[in-house]
């Protein structure tokens, strides 16, 4: 895998935008979020529509290839970076005097545009996190076009001489298509593919699905395509390339899945579990699942809370204490805030750092004195562990954390009065 197919070789806000021709009436624009364009001598269908600022650029590309009628655009999934662009490609049919385009989607869609709407400041706050979206910029979409018309399992439409087959599969969502057009042997798959280490267990985000993700992967390199345009990234090219790529993540998917479900059938604790899963050396060296978004770790706990309640085995964790109440009770036990903070450097010297992180958290909780101290050294380590992080969820994760942390003490300090 060369660098340029990753989600971390484009910037979310940025305009880059490389148009690439996959065969005859096959384009694909590659943005933060991809969008491909379907063309017949009838007209076009989108597939994926990108974020809402990307909508202008979307129009002007596509104008650039054909003057030719949108009739069709299809939500690959209802993610604030595949279903955002439409009001613009709308408004370019309104303004050239084509038709307005169907808009088509999984019948889950609506609900989840609904549930957007509904918590729509909560969304925007856990994406200015998961995107390190500064202050000031909208960080989640508050205008949302509806499809016209759903599918439940499967459909087919006709656009010129090809035939759009639609198929649905839980995955990243709940709400996936995927795309077949047989005629070109072309898969339009979203973000079934993203060139990472699927994105399943993100920690802000509902139930993401791992066994059916593995399915669906299946299900497209059945169809042997000899090409795959994905939801982020560089196409695959190839019926052997598509096919051992769908494969051997679907493998690893499976591998994780069986893992945890032969655990919890031993009895094991959701701890347990997720201190001691395999992740094997031929998946981490995979092109196919680098954890630059994804991580093993993460589909795990999707996985366990897929398959397991949230009991975690241990009775004093049914009605627990606030962390509060227990930090006190620990600093007092161990003699003092200094002396806790005094053995969290020393495990930050030894490079244990998440300890160290678990025992600053015990005097930022249930401490006085030593808090500032403890905000300055939490802070710093989680920059450190940015900067060596891979994902970019858990870097940003990191990073937002270390930002509050700096603003609480700046907001601690007395104002100058003079």
């Amino acid at each position: 895998m060369s660098d340029d197919t990753s989600l971390g070789s484009m910037s979310l806000f940025a305009g880059e935008c490389e148009k690439q021709h996959l065969g005859k009436g096959i384009h694909m624009l590659r943005m933060w979020a991809n969008v491909c364009i379907i063309e017949s001598g009838e007209g076009v269908a989108l597939f994926d529509v990108g974020l809402p600022f990307h909508g202008p650029r979307i129009v002007e590309e596509l104008r650039s290839l054909t003057e030719k009628p949108v009739l069709y655009i299809i939500y690959g999934h209802g993610h604030a970076d595949h279903a955002f662009g439409t009001p613009f490609i709308l408004e370019d049919a309104e303004r050239r005097g084509h038709p307005r385009p169907k808009i088509l989607a999984h019948e889950a869609l609506p609900r989840r545009f609904d549930r957007y709407r509904r918590m729509l400041p909560y969304h925007e706050h856990i994406n200015r996190i998961q995107f390190d979206i500064p202050e000031g910029i909208p960080a989640f979409p508050w205008e949302y076009v509806y499809p016209d018309e759903t599918v439940r399992e499967e459909a087919s439409i006709r656009l010129g001489d090809l035939t759009l087959e639609l198929r649905h599969a839980r995955g990243e969502t709940d709400d996936h298509l995927w795309l077949w057009i047989p005629e070109r042997k072309v898969a339009c798959v979203s973000d079934f593919w993203v060139w990472s280490c699927p994105n399943v267990g993100n920690p802000f985000k509902v139930q993401r699905y791992a066994l059916e993700w593995a399915l669906a992967l299946e299900e497209v390199a059945a169809r042997s395509p000899e090409v795959m345009l994905p939801g982020h990234g560089s196409p695959l090219v190839g019926a052997g390339t598509v096919r051992e790529a769908c494969l051997e993540v679907s493998r690893a998917l499976r591998y994780l899945d069986q893992q945890v479900v032969e655990m919890l059938n031993r009895g094991m604790w959701q701890e347990e579990i997720l201190h001691s899963f395999r992740w094997p050396e031929e998946f981490s060296e995979s092109p196919y699942l680098a954890p630059i978004y994804g991580h093993p770790y993460f589909v795990v706990q999707a996985l366990l809370r897929q398959y397991h309640g949230w009991y975690d085995g241990n009775p004093s964790h049914l009605f627990p204490s606030t962390e509060a109440e227990v930090a006190r009770e620990v600093l007092t036990m161990a003699g003092g805030e200094d002396k806790v903070l005094q053995r969290a450097g020393v495990l930050e010297e030894k490079g244990n750092l998440q300890l160290s992180l678990h025992l600053l958290d015990f005097v930022l909780a249930g401490g006085k004195e030593g808090v500032e101290e403890a905000v300055k050294k939490k802070a710093a380590i989680l920059e450190r562990l940015a900067g060596e992080e891979k994902s970019l969820i858990a870097r940003n994760i990191y990073l937002a954390g270390a930002r509050e942390l700096r603003k609480r003490l700046e907001s601690s300090r007395p104002g100058d009065s003079g």
